[in-house]
């Protein structure tokens, strides 16, 4: 393998010794960044819909609690 290679980035022709050229370098590392972030994320949004989902069953039991002792 070469030493010096054209960047990985499409459409760039700069040679380096990475798999990106220092301009590229920082997007790609953003991205991948951005990404990462996202799908920590994603978990934190399923459970703040399943503690919904409980409260809302909760207070519809509340609500059925006091008919079925009325009766």
């Amino acid at each position: 393998m070469p030493m010096l290679h054209g960047c990985g980035f499409p459409g760039c022709s700069t040679f380096t010794l990475s798999t990106y050229c220092v301009e590229h370098e920082l997007l790609v590392r953003a991205a991948k960044e951005s990404e990462r972030i996202h799908a920590a994320d994603a978990p934190l949004a399923a459970d703040t819909a399943v503690a919904a989902d409980a409260a809302f069953a909760d207070a519809a039991l509340a609500a059925a609690a006091p008919e079925a002792a009325a009766s």
